[in-house]
């Protein structure tokens, strides 16, 4: 069975500069039982933190959701969902740490931009607007 796991962070204080991170990712895993996926997403997360620079600042981190997947609706359904209070401080966010090119795997932005009278900017348009 697949398996989504939706994990969040917390950096530690840097003191004066700022009060730290928090943050989100998801892993997918292969694995008969929910007991070998949460193995495999140790072993996952303990490799990346070797092998790339993404949770070099990290102590921790939660499993907020393991989704077993057995099949899938063939109209999809809704994984995961978070909403965060307060100010968007920014953020930095990437995908498929770790995968080579070629892979099983692909990533795709499928985001709209709108050109601006400035040829090196940019607006980006949102995937979705819902209709009131």
């Amino acid at each position: 069975m697949i398996y989504i796991g939706h994990f969040s962070f917390k950096c530690p204080d840097r003191g004066q500069e700022a009060d730290g991170c928090h943050g989100y990712f998801t892993c997918v895993v292969e694995a008969d039982s929910v007991e070998k996926a949460a193995d495999k997403f140790q072993r996952l997360l303990r490799r990346l933190r070797k092998t790339s620079t993404v949770f070099d600042e990290l102590k921790s981190v939660d499993l907020d959701s393991c989704i077993e997947i057995r099949s899938i609706r063939k109209n999809g359904f809704l994984a995961y969902f978070e909403e965060i209070r307060g100010e968007y401080l920014g953020a930095i966010s990437t995908e498929l740490v770790g995968m080579r090119a070629n892979s099983d795997v692909s990533s795709y932005h499928l985001v709209k931009t709108e050109s601006t009278e400035d040829a090196d900017t940019s607006v980006s348009e949102p995937f979705l607007i819902f209709d009131e």
